[in-house]
């Protein structure tokens, strides 16, 4: 498979997540409901990994910046983001919340033209200008 076609599967389950997270938030705390959540993520990802054969070799061939990098995007991302999702989701609606969350790519690009030094072409400051329209025209009709 190709990266448009990983990138259509991930477009989908994110699309798909949203609906699972409001309909499960309905009773919990978003806390505990993004605990129950990541739960089911190690679950999945350990079994996965597991049945590949190779968890302990490539945890082990790791080196202790990669560990740290990952554990931080994790934090950030899965964690801090997510529960900060959540609240929004169980707050608002999915049509209102998803937009604007969804916005990160914006960040992305910002960050990483400052951070890392990636040019910001013409065309990536349209699409980030575009995208900010989006956001807008979806919040506000």
């Amino acid at each position: 498979m190709t990266w448009f076609s990983w990138s259509l599967i991930a477009a989908l389950f994110w699309g798909l997540g949203p609906v699972f997270a409001k309909l499960g938030l309905v009773k919990p705390d978003p806390l505990i409901a993004l605990t129950v959540r990541n739960i089911g993520v190690l679950a999945i990802l350990l079994v996965w990994t597991l049945g590949r054969g190779d968890l302990t070799a490539s945890l082990l061939s790791l080196d202790l910046r990669t560990w740290i990098l990952l554990v931080l995007e994790g934090a950030s991302a899965s964690v801090i983001a997510h529960f900060a999702y959540f609240k929004a989701l169980k707050m608002g609606n999915i049509a209102s919340v998803v937009p604007i969350t969804a916005s990160y790519p914006l960040v992305s690009v910002i960050l990483s033209a400052i951070l890392l030094g990636n040019k910001v072409t013409l065309g990536k400051a349209v699409g980030v200008l575009l995208t900010v329209t989006g956001i807008y025209l979806l919040q506000r009709f």
